[in-house]
């Protein structure tokens, strides 16, 4: 809250309501102390009916403005507004939150058949000995649509007591369609870059029809259609500064921690 503007508008509504209610008593108190006679240096009653008009005005204004201040204070949407603006996570993410692959698994070096490449929209590298970086390793787990153990879901879970954070070197995020799932990761690497792509399918074994099986991943999926995933990915050795690119080479934006 700002106090000193509330202090200074409530100041105001009161000298303005004083001015409004006993425009006479004002000037004495104000103004009259510097006339010699009180009665006599009185403004007369077409100069009290503008004072008292004018007071009414600045009343109205004083109103809206406090109305307004007050909308603003305690206006819920923009509370929430103020805390996604400074939340972590949303400031390097977006919303919604993303979820974290919990799987560990080899990537491949060749595009692979039959799934759909999805963008990469952004990395951060990860040191998974210190848990870093922490807010990482404090999202919820990604859970697919229709589970099962030959799904085509990408890797395997990771040993027991461990995530797939703890043994990464980066983590890529995708926004993809709902509907399906991460599959395969591409990822080629020299000493000065690492290339790499996401591919996503529908979940083997789902019943698929003659519409889902033309086009299995919908690219432009968005809102609830669609969803926000990282993904773990453990290479030969730390991005240290290393580029980090898509196939054609061009560079995938760091998520840098504000």
């Amino acid at each position: 809250m700002n106090l000193p503007l509330v202090v200074v508008l409530g100041g105001l509504t009161i000298l303005t309501l004083w001015g409004f209610v006993a425009p006479r008593s004002q000037w004495r108190a104000l103004t009259g102390w510097s006339h010699r006679e009180l009665t006599g240096g009185e403004p007369g009653p077409v100069i009290i009916g503008i004072h008292r008009l004018a007071a009414g005005a600045a009343l109205a204004a004083l109103a809206i403005g406090g109305a307004s201040l007050a909308a603003g204070l305690f206006d819920p949407s923009r509370q929430v507004s103020v805390r996604t603006i400074t939340d972590p996570v949303r400031v390097l993410w977006g919303t919604p939150d993303p979820t974290v692959v919990n799987r560990v698994f080899v990537p491949v070096n060749t595009p692979p058949a039959g799934l759909t490449r999805v963008p990469a929209l952004r990395y951060q590298a990860v040191n998974g000995k210190n848990r870093s970086p922490s807010s990482l390793f404090g999202l919820d787990t990604y859970a697919r649509p229709h589970a099962s153990d030959s799904d085509g879901y990408i890797g395997a879970y990771p040993a027991v007591g461990l995530t797939a954070l703890d043994s990464a070197d980066i983590v890529v995020q995708v926004r993809a369609d709902s509907r399906c799932t991460p599959q395969q990761v591409l990822v080629v690497e020299s000493s000065t870059s690492v290339a790499l792509a996401v591919y996503y399918g529908r979940p083997v074994g789902e019943s698929l029809d003659a519409t889902a099986l033309a086009t299995p991943c919908d690219l432009k999926a968005t809102g609830d259609k669609s969803s926000s995933v990282l993904i773990p990915i453990d290479l030969g050795g730390p991005v240290g500064k290393r580029a980090v690119l898509n196939l054609e080479g061009t560079s995938i934006s760091k998520a840098d921690t504000p």
